[in-house]
């Protein structure tokens, strides 16, 4: 059980890690955009969201593969856990001014990015088995 549930919020806590040290990638990719009190350009919101699919389909990809059986299980519940936080951060936030497209698209992507990330991690494992 505690494994369970440290895997699951093990792997929740290192996506948001991940996500906030692309700041300062996105700062020195698009100076200027990522300052406080200034709305991002659109291609600056949108490499911000592509570098977040790409972080939360690796760490769902992780929990599922530290995952102890019912992987599945595990996967859903990286899900829900991610999906409340990012309700309970796009509420607030709902009029700092991003567009709402940019809270939207991370909020359809998480589902997605779980899915594939589980997926990967499942064909892998699963043709390791058959070759060995």
């Amino acid at each position: 059980m505690l494994k369970s549930i440290g895997v699951v919020v093990g792997s929740y806590l290192l996506s948001v890690v991940l996500v906030l040290a692309t700041g300062p990638l996105l700062s020195q990719v698009f100076p200027g955009d990522f300052v406080k009190g200034n709305i991002p350009s659109n291609p600056a919101l949108i490499t911000s969201t592509a570098l977040f699919i790409l972080v939360s389909t690796l760490c769902a990809g992780l929990c599922a593969l530290l995952a102890p059986p019912r992987k599945s299980t595990h996967v859903i519940w990286f899900f829900v856990l991610g999906e409340v936080m990012g309700i309970a951060a796009t509420i607030p936030n709902w009029s700092s001014g991003l567009p709402h497209w940019y809270s939207l698209s991370w909020l359809l992507a998480w589902p997605i990015c779980c899915w594939l990330g589980f997926i990967v991690v499942q064909r892998s494992t699963g043709r390791r088995a058959v070759s060995t």
